[in-house]
């Protein structure tokens, strides 16, 4: 049985364009940058703990040195699996979790009126847009993975 021809698909990219979403180091410096807020708040916390640790309960939980180590696991963890496409999946889960996390902790602009509830309802979607970035990572970090098989 013939099957049938899978239609041309017309890529109206620039060759150019092409050369550098193509290139090794534009998909390191993507992944570099996607998870930066991340590696730099866990190297801030890193050397600075009681600060950090003021951070979380500032969010209304304990202090503790336990929630302080998952911290930076989940910071840094999660953004060198990204960055080194190993286990990019559990990476970009983790952080996409956390930061849906935090942000309904952190963002709760239904509580809040005027000003104030435009600029937190702002900073919520813009975590929502990171969280995104997450499955497209996981997503890109997959078919990464199954074309070099």
């Amino acid at each position: 049985m013939a099957t049938a021809a899978k239609p041309a698909i017309h890529d109206d990219t620039p060759a150019l364009i092409v050369r550098i979403l193509e290139a090794r180091f534009t998909v390191y410096l993507a992944r570099l940058c996607l998870t930066l807020p991340f590696w730099w708040s866990g190297i801030d916390k890193l050397f600075h703990p009681h600060a950090a640790l003021t951070e979380i309960q500032g969010l209304g939980l304990p202090p503790s040195w336990i929630l302080y180590g998952l911290l930076l696991i989940t910071q840094l963890g999660g953004s060198l699996a990204i960055i080194f496409n190993r286990f990019a999946w559990l990476g970009a889960g983790a952080l996409g979790v956390f930061t849906a996390v935090v942000t309904y902790m952190a963002h709760a602009f239904w509580t809040l009126q005027g000003p104030a509830r435009f600029a937190e309802m702002n900073d919520f979607l813009e975590h929502i847009s990171l969280i995104a970035g997450m499955v497209f990572a996981a997503l890109h970090c997959h078919e990464v993975k199954a074309h070099d098989r």
